[in-house]
């Protein structure tokens, strides 16, 4: 799929955030260890829910998803590893996800295909296999998959590898089911991981530390049903302040979770734009004066560094980058330390007549204030990428085409229809 976009136009209006795709990328898999019914609210009808859905419905399960209310149906009561294929779990890096909850409910898994993903970088599945061994879960490591046994694994004690939040998704679903109490330290503390203990916790799951690097946990044998409301999606709703600021128009947003926004509305006011809140809508103000604003007196750059929750998030770095195009003046440094391949395509954003350089893998500097015109753009398959590229077009002169933004609608719900709804010109074509 391919976009058009006019440039120099204005996004102003309301707007609702979809449920969080990182939360349903782990609630499904959780929900393969029940046994009662789970019933999960504002479902995002993201492309990653689609694929899930496919491979949990070849497992046996039962699903009804009323998509207009955003509510599904689960009925795990009957499943069966046998009719899994490794085209099933070797094309979607949220596949890895279900590792956790199959050993769980099966004890025995073999995973044919190791999952993929973004085109972002090599992405170390150590982690998982390192908290798994901790459990008690004996790995054998095939050419291309993994076969794992938890039939003797229990809770206990231990330290992360590394503060990854699927990771600790994993270890904290398969310890959920376990005997024993687990203590994870050094556990990722990411909305989505909130979340999942939030969703364990309903089903009487004991759990201590939400939100916190220590997570300790106290498995039971036999989940409770649970009916359980999604977050919204603090990406979409950044992305939504990100398109008003940069295009200087006014927009609410609501159900915004401004208890998650600490740091990321800190990264906004880098760049002198204000955000702030009536209950649980956030507010952006119309023709902000977005400049550059360097941390230390005497500097002349602005560093922006994606870090572990609860700083910035590694994935919302790209949506400051065309932020940065649009001040008069100025310089900012994007760190992106987790990816070595996290920031390549921001090549792509010279065709429209910016001035970025790239000093390393991980590492590039925005000289702000060059004219934008329009141009044809290459997108990466990285969701806030894509995200950013249209950001950019929309502050360029002319109208752009940004070709294969598929990658949008893995984490954006009905994209384009939504920001026709603050008055965006943007059309998909073929």
């Amino acid at each position: 799929m391919n976009i058009r976009v006019k440039g120099k136009q204005k996004l102003s209006g309301e707007v609702y955030p979809s449920g969080s795709k990182n939360s349903i990328v782990f609630l499904l898999p959780a929900s393969l260890m029940f046994n009662q019914e789970v019933i999960l609210r504002n479902v995002p009808e993201v492309s990653d829910v689609e694929r899930l859905l496919t491979i949990m419905k070849k497992l046996g399960s039962k699903i009804e998803w009323n998509r207009k209310e955003k509510e599904m149906k689960i009925d795990n009561s009957e499943l069966s590893f046998n009719n899994i294929s490794k085209d099933d779990l070797g094309n979607m890096r949220g596949t890895s996800l279900l590792w956790g909850p199959m050993l769980a409910r099966f004890r025995k898994v073999n995973f044919d295909e190791l999952p993929g993903g973004c085109t972002l970088g090599f992405r170390t599945l150590f982690p998982h296999y390192d908290a798994f061994r901790h459990l008690g879960v004996k790995i054998q490591e095939t050419s291309h998959g993994v076969k794992m046994d938890a039939t003797k694994a229990n809770g206990s004690e231990f330290w992360l590898s590394e503060m990854s939040p699927t990771a600790t998704g994993n270890a904290l679903m398969l310890a959920s089911n376990l005997k024993g109490k687990t203590r994870i330290v050094g556990a990722a503390s990411e909305p989505q991981v909130q979340d999942l203990c939030n969703f364990l916790s309903s089903a009487g799951v004991k759990i201590q530390g939400i939100g916190s690097n220590v997570l300790e946990i106290e498995g039971v044998g036999e989940f409770s049903g649970v009916d359980h409301s999604l977050f919204s999606d603090h990406y979409e709703i950044a992305t939504f302040l990100a398109m008003a600021a940069v295009t200087g128009g006014r927009i609410k947003v609501h159900h915004a979770l401004p208890f998650l926004f600490h740091q990321i509305n800190e990264i906004f006011s880098k760049f002198n734009i204000n955000i702030y809140y009536k209950g649980e809508t956030a507010i952006l103000e119309a023709n902000q004066k977005i400049q550059i604003k360097s941390e230390e007196e005497g500097r002349r750059i602005l560093t922006i560094k994606a870090q572990p929750w609860p700083a910035l998030p590694v994935d919302l770095l790209p949506i400051f980058i065309p932020i940065a195009l649009s001040a008069k003046k100025g310089q900012a440094l994007f760190h992106n330390w987790m990816y070595e391949a996290g920031l390549f395509w921001t090549s792509e954003l010279n065709k429209l007549g910016a001035n970025i350089v790239m000093c390393d893998p991980h590492r590039i500097i925005v000289i702000a204030g060059q004219k934008l015109t329009s141009a044809t753009l290459e997108a990466p398959y990285i969701i806030r990428a894509v995200v950013a590229m249209v950001m950019a077009v929309m502050i360029a002169e002319g109208e752009s085409l940004i070709l294969n933004a598929d990658a949008l609608y893995r984490g954006h719900p009905h994209f384009s229809e939504n920001l026709k709804m603050l008055g965006a010109e943007i059309e998909e074509v073929e």
